[in-house]
């Protein structure tokens, strides 16, 4: 996922990505979540599975910056009728400097017409200093994944074809749980 992140912790996501790309600040992640248990995942109130990468972010560091530690948690109950992909990453930089990315996919119908596509491809994020979240972030911005990004993601599944098949009849049940709602 790219998008852009600035430092303007007070705006919302859209406007300091906005101001973000203007200045030309722009930002990745490349992550690999594993699922060693599909059925488990399934079955875990907060649909988590490990996450490990890298995350570029010029504003922060020339390089990239390793993920330490991170998590994806899959279509949490947000809210009635909304499911939130939430992540957390904790990063270490090159000389040990510490940051916490967590971002937000929020899936919810907004329209008779389904935004499945757009809500599960764009990440509202927010990066702060040091080993946890304490006031005002540092840097916020929006992720989003073209249709390039979610082939690449769906060619890039591993695993008996049966968890791949479990998997994906729970991704889509969720979507369906909300999309298809009246």
């Amino acid at each position: 996922m790219a998008g852009w992140l600035g430092p303007a912790a007070d705006a919302s996501h859209a406007v300091a990505a906005a101001a973000a790309r203007a200045s030309g600040q722009g930002a990745s992640f490349t992550l690999t979540v594993v699922t060693p248990d599909v059925d488990a995942m399934v079955q875990d109130p907060r649909h988590r599975s490990p996450a490990f990468g890298l995350v570029e972010c010029p504003t922060l560091e020339p390089g990239p910056i390793a993920v330490h530690e991170g998590a994806l948690d899959l279509f949490v109950d947000s809210a009635p009728a909304a499911l939130e992909m939430r992540y957390r990453l904790d990063l270490r930089g090159s000389l040990g400097q510490r940051y916490v990315l967590m971002g937000v996919k929020d899936v919810r119908r907004r329209h008779w017409f389904p935004t499945v596509l757009t809500d599960t491809t764009t990440l509202f994020v927010d990066i702060w200093d040091g080993s946890e979240p304490a006031g005002p972030p540092r840097l916020r911005g929006v992720f989003t994944m073209g249709t390039g990004g979610v082939l690449a993601q769906g060619l890039s599944f591993r695993g008996g074809p049966g968890a791949i098949a479990r998997y994906l009849i729970y991704y889509v049940r969720r979507c369906m749980s909300i999309y298809l709602r009246p």
